[in-house]
């Protein structure tokens, strides 16, 4: 999955230098992510996601200042578990488990995540106060999004002092289809932005507890960030 990581970031950058010939414009979103209700598999506050998108302007009124603006992007979600907390697949059910016991040579967990990685649909409507780059701006929208990578990554430290990295590739039960609302402020090429997800994380009835217990708590998620774009 490295790979197309890599691929998306280049082709973003790619598409993002000729960006005065192509219509609509590009951004990246970096955000903080949070659960709404996380009780019972929390989340470390270094949780975070990653967004890359197009977005093609179509202008709505005679001024140019509202638009509807639909677009294709690629999303990087990074859920950060407390107390080291990995998780595996056993069968049926996804289940938090303590990543040290399962290695009689790790000894030390030092961060433990899973990534889920999304082909985007964002649809946005967006005011500006007028055309141009520096504008005041705002947006309300929607982001629809499907599941196309997702694995589990523990950093450990060896009973040798050797840091080492575990994968484990899976789907985890998570939700293939990802939906949520976006809105965004900001003045020229740096806004503020808010996505809210709709669906949840996981599968429903399939996360447990830290302490084997079906979730109770609500992984749909939040996050909060920046958007840097070409506006």
């Amino acid at each position: 999955m490295k790979k197309i990581n890599l691929f998306f970031c280049f082709l973003f950058f790619s598409l993002y230098s000729y960006g005065q010939n192509i219509p609509g414009n590009f951004y990246v979103d970096f955000g903080a992510t949070m659960w709404q209700d996380d009780k019972g598999l929390e989340l470390e506050t270094q949780s975070r996601s990653i967004s890359l998108a197009y977005m093609y302007e179509l202008v709505l009124d005679k001024n140019g200042q509202f638009t509807f603006n639909p677009g294709v992007g690629y999303t990087a979600d990074n859920l950060f578990f407390k107390q080291g907390k990995t998780l595996v697949n056993d069968g049926s059910n996804t289940v938090p488990v303590d990543p040290n016991p399962a290695h009689g040579t790790r000894i030390s967990t030092r961060k433990s995540k899973i990534v889920g990685n999304y082909l985007d649909i964002p649809l946005e409507f967006r005011f500006r106060n007028h055309p141009g780059r520096n504008a005041f701006r705002l947006a309300i929208g929607a982001k629809l999004s499907m599941l196309v990578d997702s694995h589990t990554k523990v950093k450990y430290e060896d009973q040798n002092g050797d840091v080492r990295v575990s994968k484990d590739k899976g789907d985890f039960n998570m939700n293939f289809f990802k939906a949520g609302l976006v809105g965004r402020i900001g003045y020229g090429w740096i806004n503020f932005f808010c996505y809210y997800g709709l669906t949840n994380t996981f599968e429903s009835g399939k996360l447990l507890n830290t302490d084997g217990t079906a979730f109770t708590g609500t992984d749909r998620p939040i996050t909060i960030g920046i958007t840097v774009s070409n506006f």
